[in-house]
């Protein structure tokens, strides 16, 4: 029996330095409690860069939002070929920022039509149909409020999305009904909260299905 485990890290557009830092700092205690963890990420996330991943970066995303769901797709279905399963064979922990929720959610905030087909798309893209379905053991959401990300996305970095707060509002919403999909839990990241405690609570949760 496989014990590798498959952990995915998730929020909103706007938590992107939340998770990062959630991610990072989960990594480094799985190791000092002896697990060999393994780290992915969406190739629209910025961790996707640093983990080496620069030839897949120069797509334009935010163009087409059903290009983006194919393009993210195709290179998920890399990633859990060439990265996730083996891992996860070998035993190891996987680490993603983002994954399957990301690209749906984008999709469901540029109101695509027939969803349902996109979600046997996104099924598909983790070996549905071809091999053995590959699936999170737990799904971290790190819930950062909508006006917080706006603030981060729209005034900081200057990155404006139609449709303004509801954008945002829009995807927590679809986050928040998702995650029981995904064997999902929310963890408050909301900027009155320190990263120290949000840490210490998502590695209990992790640890939980270890």
């Amino acid at each position: 029996m496989r014990k590798g485990k498959f952990i995915v890290l998730e929020g909103i557009s706007g938590s992107g330095q939340r998770v990062k830092a959630g991610i990072v700092s989960l990594h480094k205690a799985l190791v000092e409690l002896g697990s060999e963890v393994v780290e992915c990420a969406n190739p629209d996330s910025g961790r996707a860069k640093e983990l080496g991943m620069e030839s897949m970066l120069n797509w334009h995303f935010g163009k087409d939002a059903r290009a983006d769901f194919f393009f993210e797709g195709a290179v998920r279905s890399e990633i859990i070929r060439n990265i996730v399963l083996p891992a996860l064979n070998q035993n190891k922990v996987v680490l993603s920022k983002q994954s399957s929720i990301s690209s749906l959610a984008n999709a469901h905030v540029k109101d695509c039509k027939h969803f349902d087909v996109l979600r046997h798309l996104e099924k598909i893209s983790r070996g549905f149909l071809f091999e053995e379905e590959i699936y999170p053991n737990l799904t971290i959401f790190f819930d950062v409020p909508p006006e917080e990300a706006y603030e981060r996305i729209e005034d900081v970095l200057q990155i404006h999305h139609e449709g303004g707060m509801e954008y945002y509002q829009k995807m927590q919403d679809f986050y928040l009904q998702e995650i029981p999909r995904w064997r999902g839990v929310r963890v408050d990241a909301s900027l009155s909260r320190p990263q120290q405690e949000i840490d210490a609570e998502v590695l209990a949760l992790v640890k939980a299905v270890l």
